[in-house]
């Protein structure tokens, strides 16, 4: 490169907002979905600990906070459709954090392919939920049956992305 060179690239942002916007999600997640404080104050702390060390993964621990909490309180439709969109959220934004170096600059336009990833599987899991939030509304609070079909389909489509994935591969 010689000294007149220069590079330019489109609108960027500061490492600093991916993760705070991860702290922000937490936080704000933590707060509709956690009726205990003490359980809001852990996701909160954990988000925190993920912004300034991405490689403890304790992002993934406040998203089991956000499951506690959950647990605790009755079943409702709107917080179930936050819950779905706040822990891809939170895990989109966890990830990017590992993979964006502290001191960086990120290119707004790089960001697009995990937007869409994001926007794609809302369009697909909200709906799910919807659907299973309203059949299940009037019957008995557990249901073991569900739990081992619905762990059980996502074993199945992993294994099934996982074949594929080796096939496309080679």
């Amino acid at each position: 490169m010689r000294a007149n060179d220069s590079l330019q690239t489109g609108p960027a942002v500061s490492w600093l907002v991916v993760r705070g916007a991860l702290v922000v999600a937490v936080a704000g997640a933590a707060a509709a979905l956690c009726p205990l404080i003490g359980w809001q104050v852990a996701a909160v702390v954990l988000a925190i600990i993920a912004a300034v060390l991405p490689q403890t993964f304790a992002a993934w621990g406040s998203i089991g906070c956000l499951v506690i909490g959950m647990l605790i309180s009755e079943p409702d439709l709107g917080r179930a459709m936050i819950a779905v969109l706040v822990v891809q959220l939170i895990h989109m934004l966890m990830s990017l954090s590992l993979v964006i170096p502290m001191g960086s600059r990120v290119v707004i336009g790089a960001l697009r392919p995990s937007a869409l990833r994001l926007l794609v599987v809302q369009a697909i899991a909200q709906p799910v939920t919807v659907v299973v939030m309203v059949t299940t509304q009037g019957s008995a609070p557990t249901a073991p049956w569900a739990a081992v079909a619905g762990a059980g389909a996502v074993v199945a489509l992993a294994a099934t992305l996982l074949v594929w994935a080796n096939r496309r591969a080679r």
